[in-house]
């Protein structure tokens, strides 16, 4: 299992649909987007963390891609949790590509962070749902 160190997610966003390579198209108002995650701590290299229960706080640098356009950001509460009942997951920063995820790892956790990242080239400015997974798991 990973230890509970400090991971970086990258995340790229297009305004096409890409397929192939772990790219994900989904449609919002019209237009078509392709978004892919790299990085994270798990094999898959697919953007997905796993850390240990009782490992200490987790954190996960969520930013663009170098090659990601720059219409492309987080704008306000950009990320947010899903299946997190006991409230492990929490989100820091308000810069427009970066957000850090906090992982108190104190209990069991299959849970995602949805990520809408604003498209500001698009009036009104779309919002693109972009989901990777978090998982905690009994520390051996």
């Amino acid at each position: 299992m990973p230890a509970n160190n400090p991971t970086t997610t990258t995340l790229d966003v297009r305004n096409s649909a890409t397929n192939g390579d772990g790219w994900t198209n989904v449609s919002v108002n019209g237009t078509t987007y392709s978004y892919q995650y790299v990085g994270g701590n798990m094999p898959g290299n697919d953007g997905s963390v796993q850390y240990g229960v009782g490992g200490g706080n987790a954190a996960i640098t969520l930013k663009f891609a170098t090659t990601t356009d720059t219409r492309y950001q987080f704008v306000g509460d950009a990320v947010s949790f899903q299946n997190d009942p006991n409230g492990q997951l929490s989100t820091h920063g308000n810069a427009p590509r970066t957000r850090v995820i906090n992982d108190s790892c104190t209990g069991l956790l299959d849970g995602s962070y949805k990520v809408n990242v604003t498209d500001t080239g698009t009036t009104p400015n779309n919002l693109i749902p972009c989901d990777p997974a978090i998982r905690n798991v009994p520390a051996r």
